[in-house]
């Protein structure tokens, strides 16, 4: 959580640094952005997506297959609107940066949702597969 905010704080900065480069301006912010307007107007859409990184993210944990790929599925559902609330911030747009403070909470909150989901019924199959092989005649050599 630390170095979230860490990165948040650094992006503020970074937007300053670059609007007073010339690089940035707040009319970008403002401009039509028909392709990431789901980065700060959250939709249904966004449960799906973060639900769907809890998922993977969680089967790849308990598989001990983690990997990358588990990093760029969280990344992707939480630093562009994380992103987005420091801009915005930056430049005092804060419909924006509340929208986009929602994404990010949405899409944590089914991260952290589909994740326990997914472990209750890892839980639950691992269960009854134990209750059936101890239920079988155990099988002897011959």
């Amino acid at each position: 959580m630390v170095g979230f905010l860490a990165a948040m704080v650094a992006t503020v900065l970074s937007t300053w640094a670059l609007d007073l480069a010339g690089l940035v301006t707040r009319d970008m912010l403002l401009a039509e952005r028909p392709l990431t307007d789901f980065i700060w107007r959250p939709d249904a859409l966004s449960w799906v997506v973060g639900l769907l990184a809890g998922v993977a993210g969680m089967l790849s944990l308990t598989s001990k297959k983690s990997g990358s790929l588990v990093g760029v599925l969280i990344s992707v559902t939480t630093v562009p609107a994380a992103a987005n609330v420091a801009v915005a911030a930056a430049y005092r747009v804060w419909h924006e940066a509340a929208g986009s403070a929602l994404q990010l909470l949405i899409n944590l909150c089914a991260i952290v949702l589909a994740g326990l989901l997914t472990l209750a019924v890892q839980q639950l199959g691992w269960w009854r597969l134990a209750r059936r092989e101890a239920g079988r005649p155990a099988r002897r050599g011959r």
